[in-house]
């Protein structure tokens, strides 16, 4: 069998590999699995933390590695072991949650490699432009009318932070009020922003794969869509975007394939590791 071009693939998962019911398809799954057979490392790089990513572990078991929370996070599948984890300190998140207080905004904290979410009532939910991942928060999400309150409690430090506003308002409001923290923030669902660790990017977690496994950065391939997603696009030895992604997505891409209902991660992954279409 001809060698691989590249040796590892990084693959987004919402509005890249899940298409928009948040599934994979049976031809992406398939894909997975030649790639794997060829010798290729296959890791999700997303925004999620480990609990929401239970139902796509076990429907692709080609998956070796994740690299969660905004590359915050490395993860090993097959010895369900966290390789390494960057936190907020706690000085900042008790600025964040304190000023989550004077606005309309849903509350998902992760900690302790678990999403725990503020509500999941429809109509919240739906009132902050999220209620299409209600199966999502429902499946990988503890919920918790305190947020605040339960990670005082845990005594865990804090992983990651998204905030899901009502308005653009509230959430350039927010923004302004928390000033520059030297955290990493990136646009999220709907009205949203997600807060990470300084160090926390796809293109950092991407990297430590690779100083981990091994592997050339520039053997890596990338596949993504969304704002978070432009970091992995410059750090990989090359780059797809998604036929759905954002222009400044396609703008840092090497490559663009099609959209997300069209098993685009896919059909990049058959042409671009395996050479065929």
């Amino acid at each position: 069998m001809n060698r691989l071009k590249y040796d590892l693939a990084a693959l987004d998962m919402d509005g890249t590999l899940l298409n928009t019911d948040h599934k994979t398809t049976a031809f992406t799954r398939e894909a997975l699995g030649r790639v794997a057979e060829a010798g290729g490392v296959l890791a999700l790089c997303t925004g999620r933390c480990l609990s929401e990513l239970g139902e796509h572990l076990r429907a692709l078991p080609s998956v070796a590695y994740a690299i969660c929370e905004n590359g915050g996070s490395l993860y090993d599948v097959r010895a369900d072991r966290v390789l390494s984890q960057l936190t907020i300190p706690d000085a900042a998140t008790e600025r964040i949650l304190a000023l989550t207080r004077a606005y309309d905004v849903c509350v998902q904290c992760f900690y302790g490699e678990r999403s725990h979410l503020q509500t999941m009532r429809p109509e919240d939910l739906e009132r902050c432009h999220v209620l299409d991942f209600l199966p999502v928060f429902r499946q990988g999400s503890t919920e918790t009318p305190d947020v605040e309150g339960a990670w005082r409690r845990s005594g865990q430090p804090m992983e990651k932070i998204n905030l899901y506003f009502a308005t653009e308002r509230g959430r350039a409001q927010f923004l302004d009020a928390l000033g520059d923290m030297g955290l990493a923030i990136t646009g999220s669902l709907g009205v949203g922003c997600e807060i990470s660790p300084p160090e926390a990017t796809k293109g950092r977690g991407l990297i430590a794969l690779c100083e981990h496994l091994g592997v050339p950065v520039e053997r890596s391939m990338a596949v993504g869509d969304g704002g978070n997603d432009e970091p992995l696009m410059r750090a990989a030895g090359f780059s797809v975007a998604m036929g759905n992604a954002a222009e400044a997505v396609k703008a840092a891409a090497d490559a663009v394939t099609d959209d997300c209902d069209h098993d685009g991660a896919a059909k990049a992954l058959l042409m671009y590791m395996l050479g065929r279409a």
